[in-house]
């Protein structure tokens, strides 16, 4: 039996750790700068959902864009190059905000400039993995890969508090110039071999429409892929409205306690980590579509303990049980589109699911909203908690779906 548990001396495997670690803890330090600074110059939520728009649309505008890059370019290149773009629009940015002054433009135009190379980023670093680590192992990294990256992120989240009231909130966007800087040392270590997509030689470089199109075409040809890829955008659409309003949920049923709102936040995350490490314990790509299909319908169940809870055990068990959820789901699907997927086109497959979930993203904050508004954050969750079960058994009545796994074994 091969052993699931990456090494950090396989191929760049601990070079890419290390650029996804550095990479979300200065992040997060940037992201709660960010929206502390605009509320607190504008004192308007308008502003700082504009901010959060920064962070969604560049996704949903460049995503499939960027699948074609990083499938016809070599990966690495790209990620580096993302990096650095990122670390000198933040340090351009802090050095403004610290010399000049405050401008809400020019703080959207450069979240939405780190914010697009982000998209140009991601497909390459998630195609990239295969490249580095064998398919047997390809569950523990991306376990690995996905719990240190949230707890570097919630470290993250947490170190910006004490940033802003020591240092100021311009510190935080030095910070994460400084971390895209180091994240793209990391890089630099990961051999150039690693980079190249796997692909025929001599095939000539096609246009974005045709390339796209052999992706969508992939997909159609292939039905486990399809009804993976598609499958799962309701239940993005439905834990959005969960997790987005737990502020509105804490100040609803504990009366606006902020401690329990932090708990459940934390509960989330701490699931989320104990999720993605357990995919690799449980060896799911014997059973992968299964798993997924029943990690939705699972979550489901963790919203109806997020209803029914009036104790905050009970509410932090459905947070709990929800990031769990999400950590292996995530972890069980990247796992195994890296391994079934041809590896020249494998960033093409997963844009098409990330611009999917950005999509969900923005719908689920508005549907969510409204009906909050409408009806109470619990009708929400009942809404979610319904539709959650229906996808889930839907899910599990796929065909294509039942029957996705894959076999350990080498790189090709």
């Amino acid at each position: 039996m091969a052993d699931s548990s990456p090494s950090l001396r396989i191929g760049g495997f601990g070079s890419l750790l290390g650029s996804s670690v550095a990479s979300s803890i200065g992040g997060a330090v940037s992201s709660v700068s960010v929206n502390w600074l605009v509320y607190h110059y504008t004192g308007s939520t308008l502003d700082v959902a504009y901010v959060g728009l920064t962070g969604i649309l560049p996704g949903i505008a460049l995503g499939l864009f960027a699948g074609v890059l990083a499938d016809r370019y070599d990966r690495r290149r790209i990620m580096i190059t993302a990096d650095l773009v990122r670390f000198v629009v933040m340090a351009v940015l802090a050095a403004s905000l610290f010399f000049v002054g405050f401008s809400l433009l020019l703080v959207l135009g450069a979240m939405t400039l780190v914010y697009s190379f982000s998209a140009l980023f991601t497909p390459a670093s998630q195609a990239i993995l295969p490249r580095i680590v064998p398919t047997g192992q390809l569950e523990g990294a991306n376990g690995l890969l996905s719990a240190l990256t949230q707890t570097g992120y919630t470290v993250g989240a947490g170190a910006a508090g004490l940033v802003i009231v020591f240092a100021g909130a311009v510190t935080g966007f030095g910070i994460n110039a400084a971390t895209y800087a180091l994240s793209a040392i990391f890089l630099f270590q990961i051999a150039t071999s690693y980079g190249r997509p796997i692909a025929e030689a001599g095939v000539a470089v096609r246009s974005f429409r045709r390339e796209f199109g052999e992706g969508v075409q992939y997909m159609r040809a292939h039905r486990p892929v399809l009804e993976a890829t598609f499958g799962f955008l309701p239940a993005n659409f439905l834990l959005t409205m969960v997790i987005s309003f737990f502020v509105v949920y804490a100040a609803t049923v504990y009366g606006g306690d902020v401690a329990a709102y932090g708990y459940i936040v934390a509960a989330l995350a701490a699931g989320a980590v104990f999720g993605a490490l357990a995919v690799p314990r449980m060896r799911a790509r014997r059973f992968a579509g299964l798993l997924m299909g029943a990690g939705v319908l699972a979550q489901g169940g963790t919203v109806i303990l997020l209803y029914v809870g009036r104790s905050l055990p009970v509410s932090l068990a459905g947070a709990l049980g929800a990031g769990i959820t999400i950590g292996l789901i995530n972890t069980v699907y990247y796992s195994t589109m890296q391994a079934i997927v041809p590896n020249e086109i494998l960033a093409r497959v997963l844009s098409i699911d990330s611009v999917g979930a950005f999509v969900a993203i923005p719908a689920g904050l508005i549907v969510g909203g409204l009906l909050a508004s409408s009806h109470g954050i619990l009708f929400v969750y009942a809404v979610a908690a319904v539709g959650l079960l229906g996808n889930g058994v839907v899910l599990l009545a796929l065909p294509g779906l039942r029957s996705l796994r894959y076999n350990a074994g080498p790189v090709p």
